[in-house]
């Protein structure tokens, strides 16, 4: 695959993207994120019970700027701390049903664009899902390989 292909293949996702962004103008009814909680929330919902470490590292965040977006997550009431059962000196990070309903939402959002973009042709939908799906675990695997220290 040439360059110029594999530049375009970026742009068009970065252009994708910013059609679907919930803080555009056409923005769901959610609480409003910045990109760094936008980040943490992502993980801590797929992954309940975290711990704040595990999202910092997880994320590729400091541990200072997790740490903030975790405060403010927190504040907004989207993300509940809990001390673990087991270990009351460790902490787990909950989504909350104000963040349910925000995910539940953005979901809905996002497939009524997408829905109306594809103008009921959804052929090829779940493939170039997985192929971005590679995409994104190859550059994770990537960025993982530059910070671990050796």
């Amino acid at each position: 695959m040439s360059d110029d292909a594999l530049a375009e293949f970026a742009d068009v996702v970065m252009r994708i993207a910013r059609e679907i962004d919930p803080n555009g103008p056409q923005a769901p009814d959610i609480v409003p994120l910045t990109g760094t909680e936008a980040l943490v929330m992502r993980w801590v919902h797929h992954n309940p019970g975290a711990s704040p470490s595990a999202v910092a590292k997880a994320t590729a965040l400091q541990r200072s700027n997790c740490s903030v977006a975790l405060r403010s997550l927190v504040a907004k009431g989207m993300i509940e701390r809990q001390t673990a059962p087991d270990d009351a000196r460790a902490v787990r990070l909950l989504p909350t049903p104000l963040a349910d309903e925000s995910v539940r939402k953005l979901h809905a959002f996002w497939v009524d664009r997408l829905r109306s973009a594809l103008e009921g042709d959804d052929a090829g939908v779940e493939a170039a899902a997985a192929l971005l799906a590679r995409v994104e675990g190859g550059l994770r695997r990537g960025h993982d390989a530059t910070t671990s220290p050796h």
